[in-house]
């Protein structure tokens, strides 16, 4: 039987670099990541950064994308997904998994468990495992890396503002982008950048520059207001938890675990892990995410139906799909980390 763990997320709370989800989604999701670290937990993930990185979990959020096809780290791609048998949305949207075998469930148990301080007290194999387990995690956000049909959307022909891509292509990058440059050019958003520099566990500032700033500083937003009541449920290990369709911010549509809320720290404590093989969950979570390609991703979908207007595109937005699931990595990102480093 496999030791019993729990995965406590110590929460700061703010108070005042491809494929596979994009190199920029990567990067938000461990940027969100960072900055819920407990103290000592980033502590030690700057210890396991390169110095060129100053202390910024961004930064190698995208490298094993960089090296998945270099004959030293071939064998890591089948890693970055996972097809289920008998799943092939959106008429059938079923997730089972095997143990021992080489996917993106196994790998986020295997690279967990090597991240851990007793696992090995050399550095490389332990700085190497927290960047495969920061970017797998993030790709277990993106839906179609956990879909078997059409090799996770890569075979499912698709347009998005006039290009001939494919719909794996617009889930890990166009909608996201396409979501930054709308809200730089269009949003009234107005969020003190300053002041979030000021609270981070950085030696220098996270945010990637002009691009992206504003858009992460709305997730965060977001993280503290809209779905704040919802955050500890996020890193819950239960099977029977749910995400709405439209992503709602309804508190009755999640489980919670009891929670502490002071003035720096939300603490989080989700059920006992007596089925995973690491302190992560990743089946369990990616049941609802696998639901999404029913109810999401191939719902309304066209091949010659341009994706990044009408019905389709409008329900994303007003959902806030990417935004959320961007949050829930990040928050899953931290709760992972503070568990073995923290």
């Amino acid at each position: 039987m496999f030791q019993k763990k729990r995965v406590v997320l110590f929460l700061i709370f703010l108070v005042s670099h491809v494929h596979s989800f994009g190199f920029v989604g990567h990067q938000i999701a461990a940027a969100i990541g960072q900055r819920f670290l407990s103290p000592k937990a980033f502590r030690n993930v700057f210890e396991l950064l390169p110095k060129e990185a100053h202390g910024n979990l961004s930064y190698i959020a995208a490298w094993p994308d960089q090296v998945k096809h270099t004959p030293e780290y071939r064998f890591t791609s089948p890693m970055h997904f996972i097809s289920p048998p008998n799943d092939y949305p959106p008429n059938n949207c079923t997730f089972s998994w095997s143990p021992g075998k080489y996917d993106l469930i196994n790998a986020i148990h295997n690279y967990s468990n090597r991240l851990d301080p007793e696992s090995d007290p050399n550095f490389w194999p332990r700085a190497e495992a927290l960047r495969f387990l920061v970017h797998f995690i993030g790709d277990l956000h993106q839906p179609l890396h956990i879909t078997a049909r059409d090799r996770g959307g890569n075979g499912s022909p698709a347009l998005f503002e006039g290009h001939h891509i494919n719909l794996h292509s617009i889930w890990d990058s166009s909608l996201i982008y396409k979501r930054i440059r709308e809200f730089n050019e269009n949003s009234t958003f107005d969020y003190n950048l300053t002041e979030i520099d000021n609270q981070f566990n950085s030696s220098e500032p996270l945010f990637g520059g002009p691009f992206y700033d504003l858009y992460l500083g709305y997730i965060i937003h977001l993280m503290k207001t809209t779905w704040r009541q919802e955050l500890s449920s996020w890193t819950i290990c239960q099977e029977d938890f749910e995400l709405s369709t439209e992503f709602s911010c309804s508190p009755n549509q999640f489980h919670f675990t009891s929670t502490n809320v002071s003035s720096e720290y939300f603490t989080v404590s989700p059920m006992d892990q007596n089925i995973s093989h690491s302190v992560a969950c990743p089946e369990f979570w990616a049941i609802q995410i696998n639901e999404l390609n029913c109810k999401v991703v191939y719902n309304g979908y066209e091949p010659k139906l341009d994706l990044s207007i009408g019905t389709y595109y409008e329900r994303i937005v007003d959902g806030k799909i990417i935004e959320k699931l961007l949050a829930i990595a990040g928050i899953r990102i931290a709760a992972v980390l503070n568990t073995i480093l923290g």
